[in-house]
């Protein structure tokens, strides 16, 4: 049986970074949240916030450092939700961690 890293196309970094996320709808208004693990074909990130699948997001990155080999390399990055799961903490209205599928491939 493949375990789901043998079916990934691209392989995951464990990473914590803060990030502004916005919804392609609403780009005047962002929302706080943090990347967990990144790859070429898109990255992980949680929030406080409820978004619905399939909506199109732009994450912009809050400490932006051109000379690096990961995620901050990059200034905004613009990409779909494709999977949602309540992660239940303690946080008023729960944290949420969500998988975002670059719109197009970003390479580190």
């Amino acid at each position: 049986m493949e375990t789901p890293s043998e079916k990934r196309q691209y392989e995951r970094h464990d990473f914590q970074l803060p990030v502004y996320l916005y919804r392609y709808d609403a780009q005047d208004k962002y929302y706080e949240a943090n990347i967990y693990n990144y790859s070429n074909g898109g990255m992980c990130l949680k929030t406080n916030e409820k978004i619905d699948i399939h909506e199109q997001v732009y994450v912009k990155i809050k400490n932006l450092d051109k000379t690096s080999k990961g995620p901050e390399k990059y200034e905004k990055y613009s990409g779909y939700l494709r999977w949602s799961s309540e992660l239940g903490t303690s946080s008023p209205g729960g944290q949420y961690g969500y998988g975002i599928e670059y719109a197009e491939p970003v390479y580190y």
